[in-house]
């Protein structure tokens, strides 16, 4: 049947499916649809207020504050034919909040770097690394170990004399953004 003037028909877009702008079955998801949606926003606003309260968001906030002890270490005369020399380092955090550590390297091959926090060992780290999604979080109080591991004999007969190596790593320490430790030695056949 066609249609005439500004009447509809009902094949297809007409009120009976609910498609039609106005009148129709369309109302009905509308009085359904927009309550269910402020009933799940009132109560999954109450549930992140009970599991995110303020004295908890307190446990995440202060600042954090690093503190290395020492922060360069002088091995003195070492023989390649000893091996490995190893040293660690306290990372410690002496702030109010969550120090975060992340991005650590060094500044040759031959030196290696670990962190431990409570007994968990971090990958090993070296020049080279790059662990992007890797960090450690330090509670206030708490005391890291960063060993440091440096081969005299990486760089064979060549390698002799002073070596100098850096080891660096990124914080969230707004006064030590970049954090640098030294460690020396004098190499020797």
């Amino acid at each position: 049947m066609p249609v005439k003037n500004n009447q509809t028909s009902n094949s297809g877009h007409g009120s009976c499916c609910g498609g039609g702008a106005s009148g129709g079955n369309g109302g009905w998801l509308g009085l359904i649809l927009i309550p269910t949606l402020l009933l799940g926003g009132i109560l999954g606003y109450s549930w992140v207020g009970k599991y995110y309260s303020a004295d908890k968001v307190k446990q995440v906030s202060g600042t954090p504050k690093l503190e290395i002890s020492p922060k360069e270490y002088d091995a003195g005369t070492v023989s390649m034919a000893a091996g490995l020399v190893k040293k660690t380092f306290e990372v410690k955090n002496v702030g109010s909040g969550e120090l975060k550590i992340e991005g650590i390297r060094t500044s040759c091959h031959c030196t290696t770097v670990i962190l431990e926090l409570n007994g968990k060992k971090s990958p090993t780290f070296a020049m080279d690394s790059n662990l992007p999604f890797w960090s450690e979080k330090i509670k206030p109080g708490e005391v890291a170990q960063l060993e440091v591991i440096f081969d005299p004999a990486f760089h064979g007969p060549m390698g002799v004399g002073q070596a100098i190596r850096s080891i660096t790593f990124s914080t969230n320490d707004p006064d030590n953004k970049k954090a640098e430790i030294t460690f020396m030695a004098n190499v020797i056949q």
